[in-house]
């Protein structure tokens, strides 16, 4: 156990010592070529990209659906209808 050291207690060393780290080169870009960074999301880390950046009035008002759900107060016949109007428009070709 190494504890002459200033940040803190050590472990037990490797029997083999210590890794050693080479230096990494940053690859070789075509001249010409630009260089810039490029990241790929997936179509679901996109939607919540997308979805962290709404505005907060609409949390609000998700905030407020969800406790009228919660009450009961949501589901009144006339939002029925439609869900079930909508429904059978949705699943009449299949």
């Amino acid at each position: 156990m190494d504890i002459g050291r200033t940040d803190g207690v050590g472990g037990p060393g490797r029997i083999d010592g210590p890794n050693k780290i080479t230096r990494v080169t940053p690859s070789v870009v075509p001249s010409g070529a630009a260089s810039a960074d490029k990241v790929d999301l997936t179509q679901k880390a996109s939607m919540v990209s997308k979805a962290m950046s709404l505005p907060a009035a609409r949390a609000e008002r998700v905030a407020e659906i969800k406790h009228l759900i919660e009450s009961g107060e949501f589901e009144t016949n006339t939002r029925l209808e439609w869900a079930i109007n909508r429904f059978l428009i949705e699943n009449s070709d299949r």
